[in-house]
């Protein structure tokens, strides 16, 4: 949603229990004639601090909030008017302006399934006490996408991941080179003009 503007004054229904749903109802409460949240489950997905403030918001009557329900159907006419959600059984017809569904993503490996590749829980399993490897020599697996024991699905752990893999590979294509980590701060870093950024040398003053 590039133009939070758009939904001023109308009435906004949001469907999700993640950051995203979270964050966009927090943010456009401010901004909405009303406001609705829906979410299938009673417990969310996001951030403490994110749900305290939404459950604050409808406490103060300036979001509904809907749990556990889903949303069934949409109504309208080339413009959407209504939809219609499902919850413990019964249904319910809500007028609207704006339906927004932030449900996430849904991992699926693709056509990457039928590589031959050793799976788990539909995630490519890798050897994480050497470098990411997968069964296949040669392909590698970072990420959400790969598992291993105590795998935690943090972009933190896919940066490490990332790191270890790159240094194998560079030593599966060179046999012979010695590789050498060197840090950004030592070695610099090329920018998108063309030019080198270097961190400012320093030394030690003897005395």
């Amino acid at each position: 949603m590039k133009r939070p503007e758009d939904y001023a004054g109308k009435r906004v229904i949001i469907a999700g229990g993640g950051d995203s749903a979270l964050d966009w109802t927090i943010h456009l409460a401010e901004l909405t004639s009303s406001l609705t949240l829906i979410h299938r489950r009673n417990e969310f997905r996001g951030a403490l601090d994110s749900v305290e403030k939404v459950r604050k918001l409808k406490h103060e009557g300036r979001i509904h909030l809907i749990t556990p329900a889903e949303v069934t159907d949409l109504q309208g006419n080339g413009k959407l008017v209504a939809i219609t959600i499902e919850k413990e059984g019964v249904t319910e017809t809500i007028e609207t302006d704006y339906f927004i569904p932030l449900f996430g993503l849904v991992p699926k490996l693709g056509p990457i399934a039928g590589w031959g590749l050793e799976l788990e829980k539909n995630a490519i399993k890798v050897n994480n006490a050497l470098d990411y490897s997968t069964n296949i020599p040669g392909v590698y697996a970072v990420g959400d996408v790969n598992t291993y024991p105590y795998k935690m699905k943090l972009i933190l752990c896919g940066f490490h991941e990332a790191a270890i893999v790159c240094q194998s590979i560079y030593q599966r294509l060179n046999p012979h080179k010695k590789f050498v980590l060197k840090y950004t701060t030592v070695s610099g870093v090329d920018g998108f003009d063309g030019s080198r950024k270097e961190a400012e040398k320093t030394g030690c003053n003897s005395y």
